[in-house]
């Protein structure tokens, strides 16, 4: 949509009579779309954000719609498939490896300052080579990892779920003795000793780890992990770490995670989690009344929220009320290849529900 179409949409539905408006708004909104915004995933075919935006204001009453486009320009957290790609590429150098280093330090009883030392030392090969990679979801981007460590994770090492079967474990296990051999590590029974679980973003952290009262038990993807790599086959169970790398989370999550993977690691005598995240998501950002009280007038009306998204999937979060997301994170944050739901629910909200999001979310579980 070219601009001067782009100004009168917008001018219509905003009932602007006065340039000035249209000066103030269409170019910052048109240089979004441009750069950032008409290239989220799950927009229609031939879609782009200018439609969407003005197909979404259309929902409010003329009331609310410069609060709301107000929102969309000043606490719009987008990040772009190049953003995300940026954080891929730093996780290698930045964290897996620094990690390493740190561990090789500690068991060298050396600064970690002398890098020279500890990266030429036998010890710190030997755990690249034993350090395994598990994709937790699709945006793990666990290929572009692989290649962003400039060949020091072979195919071998990594995969890209982290569910794995036993014939899949024990070929790792098998080219793992191989790449130990090659370097002259012999070793009869080789396991690996790091695990890094990769992910794209978390908003809650209860997909990763939680505790069911009802059943008196802890739920989550790493349960499941722990309990398999506590076999023995895969992993020394004697000696090994276990990192969770998240390239974006919210404070909320990260606090989650911790506190209830030490409770869970600790009860199960299970080796504890290490979170590491690249780009954290502070508390501040939440729009909360306090940080965005302009907003709220829109987040208490029923009609800008279709409840039916709030279904036994959504209540896991502890609310069943969808206006602030789920676990009421109240998120203002676009991920270009889907809108996690723990963003309000005017950013996500569906394509079939009563009330559109301006940017609709395909989710992975719905009731009928």
């Amino acid at each position: 949509m070219n601009d001067f179409n782009a100004q009168q949409l917008l001018a219509k539905i905003m009932g602007w009579s006065q340039d000035e408006s249209v000066l103030k708004y269409v170019p910052i909104l048109q240089l979004l779309a441009d750069f950032k915004y008409d290239r989220y995933q799950r927009f229609a075919p031939g879609q782009h954000f200018i439609e969407s935006l003005a197909l979404w204001l259309r929902q409010f009453d003329m009331e609310d719609r410069k609060a709301a486009l107000d929102f969309v320009v000043e606490k719009l957290v987008y990040f772009s498939d190049q953003e995300l790609s940026h954080l891929v590429q730093i996780s290698y150098p930045d964290i897996i490896a620094d990690e390493r280093m740190r561990i090789v330090a500690e068991e060298l009883s050396v600064s970690r300052h002398l890098v020279g030392a500890i990266t030429n030392h036998r010890r710190f090969a030997e755990l690249q080579l034993k350090s395994l990679y598990l994709g937790l979801s699709d945006g793990a981007r666990t290929n572009e990892l692989r290649r962003a460590s400039n060949n020091e994770i072979s195919n071998e090492q990594i995969w890209h779920a982290y569910e794995l079967a036993d014939d899949k474990a024990e070929d790792m296990v098998v080219e793992l003795e191989k790449s130990l051999n090659s370097r002259g590590y012999n070793s009869s029974r080789p396991r690996f000793n790091l695990v890094w679980l990769i992910d794209d973003f978390s908003g809650s952290g209860n997909t990763y780890i939680r505790y069911d009262a009802e059943k008196k038990d802890f739920k989550g993807k790493l349960k499941k992990i722990y309990d398999r790599l506590n076999r023995g086959d895969l992993v020394d169970s004697t000696n090994y770490e276990v990192f969770l790398l998240l390239y974006v989370a919210t404070r909320q999550a990260i606090d989650h995670i911790e506190y209830w993977a030490d409770r869970f690691t600790s009860e199960r005598g299970y080796k504890p989690l290490h979170v590491r995240v690249l780009c954290p998501i502070e508390r501040s950002d939440k729009l909360a009344p306090e940080n965005y009280p302009s907003l709220q007038p829109i987040l208490t009306k029923d009609q800008y929220c279709d409840q039916r998204v709030a279904d036994k999937h959504f209540r896991i979060g502890g609310t069943d009320d969808a206006r602030l997301g789920f676990a009421g994170c109240a998120l203002p944050v676009i991920l270009f290849h889907n809108t996690p739901n723990n963003s309000l629910y005017i950013l996500w909200g569906p394509e079939w529900t009563e009330f559109r999001g301006l940017f609709p979310r395909v989710s992975r579980h719905r009731e009928f």
